[in-house]
């Protein structure tokens, strides 16, 4: 049996002539909260769409000799260390990479979940969410605008 569920709020700005689209003249995608949109808005900023990145990463096993090198030891695995945080950085950039591509100015309300698989102890996988933001263009007095520190630059 197969479940999918789709939750989440439809939103209209009423601002005169002005409508936030994504990237192609669509409508935003998002998964921002409704308290969260309010605060991007507030700060001076719109959703463009979301945005996400995954990486599956096999992590290579160990050879008999170097596993019984450490028996009886409290040691790190350094190829475990390495894999996660190379995981982890791939689905950053990849997530990054869809931001970059709708010319958003950054990414807010990023979630990043990791996770293994029992099927293959040796397979994890990182996914990341979040919502890829731009500036309001000339609506706002850049006196009223609070300091937008929510936002995660996609810019090196």
């Amino acid at each position: 049996m197969l479940e999918f569920v789709a939750i989440g709020t439809g939103v209209v700005h009423a601002a005169g002539h002005t409508t936030f689209k994504g990237p192609k003249g669509q409508p935003f995608t998002s998964d921002l909260t409704g308290q969260d949109f309010w605060t991007l808005l507030l700060a001076g900023y719109r959703p463009l769409e979301m945005v996400m990145g995954s990486c599956v990463y096999h992590v290579a096993h160990r050879g008999m000799f170097q596993a019984m090198g450490t028996i009886g030891q409290n040691v790190e695995l350094t190829n475990f260390s390495q894999a996660l945080y190379d995981a982890r950085e791939i689905a950053m950039e990849r997530m990054q990479a869809e931001a970059i591509e709708a010319e958003a100015e950054g990414v807010v309300g990023v979630d990043l979940h990791e996770g293994s698989h029992n099927w293959q102890p040796h397979v994890i996988e990182f996914f990341a969410v979040g919502t890829a933001v731009t500036p309001i263009a000339g609506e706002r007095d850049a006196s009223t605008i609070p300091d937008p520190q929510l936002v995660l630059s996609v810019n090196s």
